[in-house]
């Protein structure tokens, strides 16, 4: 300790330490400055400690000086007695201040402080062991964050650090050779904004309530601090985010953060009521979790603020005049998500979260050639499919067939885009018109129960179904029914639609129509049946324990001599 002594230190022992290192050479080195001044401020404050039983710091070294920047804090000597105080103190003792030096020193007994203005001092003022502690491990030692007074800090710390270590990474996967955080600037723009770090807080804290109503963390995890702090974060950032909305400024109106912010109200909810727990769709999707889908899913979309956000991005002239790294592809997921909710049609174009794939064709995309399509599912428009449908069905088999290849391998991709048959009225004919809407139902099927799995609580699998029994009972869709030509395709739609009318009254209408039809055509086992199904779009792990329980009802229901009129 002598030899740092003569170490030449500044004239007002004032010392600067980064309280948000980005690196862990800079956290290392924040935690040996901080230890080292400890130490040299317990030396000095113990040094003549035999001449005295107590040490009274001068009133000259209480003031505290506050950050003058949210990066850089001035560190200076806390006044108090030369231990820490006992344990009913708001500072508990630390291993900083636990020396073998003070702690084997018999003078030392006597710790008690005699004077009142020195023991308010101690009280106001942050230890410094609380201060090494924060700097080396929580995200604003200084508190500096935008957020209302309300807010407790340790649950801000515990909200930023599960959107930041855990739901961030997740939502915005990033290829194997890129290391570089991708929402670091979403961070930064928080601490910009406060209805952006205000929702932030807001859609950390509901998705944290959405695994622990699922039983996927700990039981004790969520608990009545962190859903009183959830809603207080709603109405906080719902009120920013107007003030921000109206802000006479159009570029503030209409910034980046606005956009996060909006997104994040978008996806999350405070009320409890609309999440249900444990329930499952009867497909085994190979990535349910892809990109927090199955959390996000949980919620249905709230439609203001989706709305909101689709003129915001209007203003703004389309995804292409948003910079922010990864806003875009958090947008076009955002709609995708909301879209595949109601099966309906995306408001805006996709954009992969990786720049080398933007502007790449579905083809190059996924390695498959316009010859491919026509030896493949061109062979649907003969009887009604468009070339774009099937564009689309070859690309979902060109997936299938990568994940069987990689089962980690995980790219995007949706059938939302296909129109409707209403949309393409003047293509084809009433007949061909109700295949191919028919055929278009089952692929959102195939999408939204395999592809984009959308969770038990919104998805739109019932809904579906209904639709293809509409359109199946439709006098247009009579050819669908007995063309031989058609024969397979109907097969693969009543086995999707049945499947996805599960614990619905149609249910009993899809084995009854597919059991006539592989009556009809020789199909009396499940290979046999499966045989044909695997030519359409079809993925065995995810949907043949499915069809193969739709089988054995069919297999029941001819047992019983059940016929339905068509």
């Amino acid at each position: 300790m002598a030899s740092r002594r003569k170490q030449p230190r500044n004239k007002d022992g004032i010392h600067f330490v980064n309280a948000r290192p980005s690196t862990e050479t800079e956290k290392l080195k924040a935690q040996r400055m901080v230890r080292a001044h400890v130490g040299r401020w317990i030396s000095d404050q113990t040094k003549d400690r035999s001449k005295f039983h107590r040490a009274i710091p001068s009133s000259s070294s209480t003031s505290q000086q506050q950050p003058s920047h949210p990066l850089l804090a001035r560190v200076r000597p806390i006044p108090g007695p030369t231990r820490a105080p006992d344990r009913t103190s708001p500072f508990p003792p630390s291993n900083a201040f636990d020396s073998s030096d003070s702690s084997s020193d018999e003078s030392n007994s006597d710790t008690r402080i005699r004077d009142p203005r020195v023991l308010d001092r101690w009280y106001k003022l942050p230890a410094l062991a609380r201060l090494e502690r924060n700097v080396s491990s929580m995200f604003d030692p200084f508190v500096t964050y935008p957020a209302p007074r309300a807010f407790e800090p340790e649950m801000i710390d515990m909200s930023e650090r599960y959107i930041t270590g855990v739901v961030w990474p997740g939502l915005t996967p990033r290829p194997d050779h890129i290391k570089t955080p991708g929402n670091k600037s979403w961070f930064q723009m928080s601490m910009a904004n406060p209805e952006l770090f205000t929702a932030f807080m807001f859609g950390s804290l509901c998705h944290l309530r959405v695994q622990w109503q699922n039983n996927w963390i700990p039981g004790t995890t969520f608990g009545p601090r962190q859903r009183r702090a959830l809603q207080i974060c709603e109405m906080e950032a719902i009120k920013l985010i107007n003030q921000a909305v109206r802000n006479p400024n159009p570029k503030r109106a209409v910034s980046d953060a606005v956009l996060l912010a909006v997104i994040c109200m978008a996806h999350h909810q405070a009320e409890e009521g609309l999440v249900h727990q444990h329930r499952k769709t009867p497909f085994n999707p190979p990535f349910p979790r892809l990109q927090w889908i199955d959390v996000y899913g949980c919620l249905p979309p709230n439609m203001v603020h989706i709305k909101g956000l689709v003129q915001l991005i209007k203003l703004r002239g389309g995804l292409t005049n948003i910079p922010t790294e990864g806003l875009a592809a958090t947008i076009s997921f955002s709609d995708i998500l909301t879209c595949s909710v109601f099966c309906v049609h995306p408001c805006f174009e996709f954009w992969p979260l990786t720049e080398s794939r933007m502007g790449m064709s579905i083809q190059e995309m996924l390695g498959f050639t316009q010859r491919d399509i026509d030896q493949g599912f061109g062979r649907l428009q003969e009887i009604g499919a468009t070339s774009q449908m099937a564009e689309a069905f070859q690309a979902v088999h060109a997936y299938i067939s990568m994940i069987k290849a990689n089962p980690t391998s995980v790219r995007d991709h949706t059938l939302l885009s296909l129109a409707p048959a209403a949309d393409l009225h003047t293509f084809f004919s009433l007949s061909h018109a109700a295949t191919y809407e028919a055929c278009r139902l089952a692929a959102l099927i195939f999408g939204v129960g395999v592809l984009f799995p959308i969770p038990a609580q919104n998805t739109p699998l019932n809904n579906i179904a209904r639709l293809i029994q509409a359109v199946l009972l439709q006098p247009t869709a009579s050819e669908l029914w007995s063309t031989p030509a058609t024969r397979i395709p109907l097969l693969w739609i009543l086995t999707l639609g049945g499947i996805a009318a599960s614990e619905t009254p149609e249910r009993a209408w899809f084995v009854s129509a597919l059991e006539d039809i592989m009556s009809k055509m020789g199909i009396h086992t499940w290979p046999s049946l499966k045989t044909l199904l695997v030519s359409m779009i079809w993925y065995d792990a995810a949907c043949d324990m499915a069809a193969e329980a739709l089988w054995f009802e069919c297999q029941s229901q001819a047992r019983h001599g059940y016929v339905i009129e068509s």
